[in-house]
């Protein structure tokens, strides 16, 4: 007899414990091997690295400045959804920095840009999916990226672009001296790197996943679904192939950053709710693509 495994909601301790490793994890990125190589690739802490350079300032201070200045905006613009989910993530960061800055050494890689790019777009990509996973943000960056997605109407990707090219810009600026421009190259393939692995971490190699739920509750899990990150769900009868029981299948399209809300929402409605994700390659048809404000 196969013994049938619950759909487990996620508790706030363990998306909280999850989210804190995530942020330990960026931090260690880019402290042992972002920092040593002076690769500035975007960021609120690269934004510190390039001022580290031009002024002397403690990296984590210009972090903890910045992020108080972004979460003001994310007030301003955003508003208070988005504004209380970032504070953690925006004052974590630049703690846990302050802590390695304090009594941590540098790790020595000799310049190597490989292995600083390598390891550091590792560590940042793995760090920033489990805080995304669990439903969690880094402040930083995020927050006017999300502006120039939601005011300007710009696409995430060239927001992404413009927001993090312009500080690894100032980055080749800050250390030109010494790596050309080959700094901004290589910030280019650590963001690639991160991007990917991020991605791989929260629901697999693609960023938009097709949801597919065999469930008892159909219609409060697809009201649920709706009102917290509106998106349509389309219902599909089916029958058992051994039981030969009716049942409902609800479909639905999500992005990466829809996916913890929803897997709660499944998990509190129906725990016995079979459940499986699959990559949506190509999307025709009505499909916007935006971050949920929950």
């Amino acid at each position: 007899m196969v013994k049938h495994k619950k759909l487990r909601r996620i508790t706030k301790y363990e998306q909280y414990l999850m989210i804190t490793i995530g942020i330990i994890l960026m931090v260690l990125g880019f402290y042992y091997f972002l920092f040593p190589a002076h690769l500035v690739a975007g960021g609120v802490s690269g934004l510190g690295l390039a001022f580290n350079k031009f002024f002397g300032f403690r990296i984590s201070f210009v972090v903890l400045i910045s992020n108080m200045v972004l979460l003001g905006f994310a007030l301003l613009f955003l508003g208070k959804k988005v504004f209380i989910k970032s504070i953690y993530g925006s004052l974590l960061f630049p703690l846990v920095l302050y802590l390695f800055e304090h009594f941590l050494p540098l790790l020595d890689i000799q310049d190597d840009l490989v292995i600083a790019v390598t390891f550091g777009g590792f560590f940042l990509g793995l760090g920033f999916g489990l805080v995304i996973k669990y439903g969690g943000t880094s402040g930083g960056t995020d927050i006017p990226i999300r502006i120039l997605n939601k005011k300007l109407k710009l696409p995430l990707s060239i927001s992404i672009y413009l927001v993090d090219g312009i500080i690894i810009l100032l980055g080749v600026f800050a250390f030109y001296s010494e790596h050309g421009i080959n700094a901004g190259l290589y910030a280019i393939i650590t963001m690639f790197i991160s991007g990917k692995v991020a991605d791989i971490v929260i629901v697999g190699n693609n960023s938009k996943k097709a949801v597919q739920i065999i469930t008892d509750f159909p219609e409060k899990i697809k009201k649920s679904i709706y009102d917290a990150v509106y998106r349509g769900v389309t219902e599909v009868e089916i029958q058992g192939g051994y039981s030969k029981s009716k049942k409902t299948m609800l479909v639905t399209v999500i992005t990466r950053q829809e996916y913890y809300l929803v897997r709660n929402i499944i998990a509190e409605i129906d725990e016995n709710a079979f459940v499986y994700v699959t990559p949506a390659t190509e999307i025709q048809g009505d499909f916007e693509e935006r971050e949920s404000d929950e």
